[in-house]
């Protein structure tokens, strides 16, 4: 969040939950840097497949999620997951991108980070679907035609969450050589500096309904990371990327999607071409 903070409270097996309240506390310092913020920025969504299921029609697609910043995306439960469905997810701002918390490293470890400033920013949802918690308004989806900022079509807006864990290396010179974030029961959650979280299209919810929606050759998948803007980062306008595709049918009248087109990435990871199923 900017300067502005919305605040709105939510009760949820009796935890109140302040989403959008900041933690700091009168002669807190404010906010560290940006330096040391993630940046989070969504990988050329891939492996676009039109599936026709009980009647309806549902563009699935992988969708991966990058962190490009200076420091880790780092949630943390509070109150900690426990009973109730739902809890706040609290943003941390760290001195560095070291696995471990000073004080809390095994003896040979020397390199540990400093909490340096922490925001409510989202919420922790379990997921029944998955068997896992996610971490609310991660990602939103659509639908668009003319243009990736055109018309939203088939009434495709969805809002996502996700478990968020350290996938995949976006490229060969990650600041961090190992996972930090990969527990989606009970810790923290989060993507590392240099690491991408991806959504492989088999997984349920990958999708948006193309039902009813006619042939046509100039509509846009585009995903867009932190859509609300809770989420501290580097840079809010590089979030989205998107994919150009076709809707056609075959001489069968099976209807199938081509991709034509996408948006610019200046890196393979930030192509979609290195991501893992998952």
């Amino acid at each position: 969040m900017n300067a502005r903070l919305i605040v709105s409270t939510v009760v949820a097996g009796g935890v109140v939950l302040a989403v959008g309240a900041t933690l700091a506390v009168a002669g807190k310092p404010p906010a560290p840097s940006t330096a040391l913020y993630p940046d989070l920025r969504t990988v050329v969504p891939t492996h676009l497949n039109f599936v026709n299921q009980q009647q309806n029609e549902y563009l699935r697609f992988s969708n991966g999620i990058a962190n490009t910043g200076g420091g880790p995306w780092a949630l943390r439960p509070d109150p900690p997951i426990g009973t109730a469905p739902i809890t706040n997810a609290i943003q941390e701002i760290r001195s560095s991108n070291a696995q471990y918390l000073c004080g809390t490293q095994p003896k040979q470890v020397t390199d540990c980070y400093t909490v340096l400033y922490e925001q409510t920013v989202s919420t922790f949802e379990y997921h029944p679907t998955h068997n896992h918690w996610h971490t609310a308004n991660v990602a939103l989806f659509e639908v668009h035609t003319g243009s990736p900022t055109g018309t939203v079509v088939g009434g495709n807006s969805v809002k996502v969450g996700f478990c968020l864990l350290d996938l995949y290396k976006l490229d060969d010179n990650a600041p961090t050589s190992e996972k930090t974030f990969w527990d989606c029961y009970t810790g923290y959650q989060g993507i590392s500096a240099g690491w991408v979280d991806q959504y492989h299209q088999a997984t349920d919810g990958q999708q948006v309904d193309l039902t009813g929606l006619p042939n046509g050759d100039d509509y846009y998948l585009v995903s867009t990371t932190n859509p609300t803007g809770a989420f501290l980062e580097q840079d809010k306008t590089n979030n989205t990327a998107w994919v150009r595709f076709t809707l056609s049918s075959d001489s069968s009248g099976n209807r199938k999607v081509t991709v034509t087109d996408h948006s610019p990435c200046e890196s393979p990871g930030m192509c979609g071409e290195r991501p893992e199923n998952r």
